[in-house]
């Protein structure tokens, strides 16, 4: 790297430009590159952020449809109740919890609560801080299933879907299938 220096130097001597000067336009130089240079590196680390953000996200019909097949599988391994179907309906989309910065306030008479959003300011945009996000849940299960009419299979089906997706026994259905 020196010698690409000291060339450049002699090279500017050999112009008839003061070597002071010419450091001054090398640093310039350096500078303007360096600048162009990080302008394309936070062009392509603020696509790669949000192309990670689409693909890491599934839709609320994909994530639908993955519980649906996860759901399909568990029910046709279950001992007696043989091939089956299953449809889940969802009670939201994905929702995101954003970081707040607040204060609360209690006294004998009232609560007083003073809370604001905490912002990211980014290159071009303003965001949110994410704390999380949280998947859809599970509104209720329909299951078809071979073994539907057998008593002891339904009821394994419910207490199983019951116990895995959080939802009352009430909201799942078990058939047989067709």
């Amino acid at each position: 790297m020196n010698e690409k220096i000291n060339g450049f130097l002699n090279r500017l001597n050999a112009t008839k430009i003061d070597p002071k000067k010419g450091l001054v336009l090398l640093a310039a130089v350096v500078g303007i590159i360096l600048i162009v240079i990080s302008s394309f590196g936070s062009e392509t680390k603020h696509e790669a952020e949000e192309s990670t953000k689409a693909d890491s996200g599934f839709s609320e019909e994909e994530y639908g449809a993955k519980l649906e097949t996860r759901i399909e599988e568990m029910v046709s391994s279950l001992y007696g109740a043989g091939r089956s179907k299953v449809i889940i309906t969802l009670d939201c989309d994905y929702e995101t919890v954003y970081a707040r910065d607040g204060s609360y306030s209690k006294n004998d008479l009232s609560s007083d609560e003073e809370s604001e959003y905490i912002i990211i300011d980014s290159d071009e945009r303003e965001d949110g801080l994410a704390l999380k996000t949280v998947t859809p849940k599970v509104r209720g299960v329909a299951v078809l299933c071979e073994g539907g009419d057998n008593p002891g299979v339904v009821q394994s089906i419910i207490d199983m879907l019951s116990a895995l997706l959080d939802i009352g026994t009430s909201n799942i259905s078990v058939s047989k299938i067709q």
